[in-house]
């Protein structure tokens, strides 16, 4: 389970350095960001159980 978080952790941090980069040309939103920083174990897990059901 230490890995897990681990993994997600790290995922989150790697998102919000990437963000700092974002130009505010690009027109990329706050909500944006926390959306795809916590936003993708869940929708990663919900992808993984769907393929596991129809295998």
């Amino acid at each position: 389970m230490r890995e897990v978080i681990m993994v997600y952790l790290c995922g989150v941090i790697l998102l919000l350095a990437v963000s700092t980069t974002i130009d505010s040309e690009e027109e990329v939103g706050f909500d944006h960001i926390m959306i795809a920083a916590f936003g993708w174990p869940v929708f990663t897990s919900i992808l993984a159980l769907k393929a596991w059901n129809n295998r």
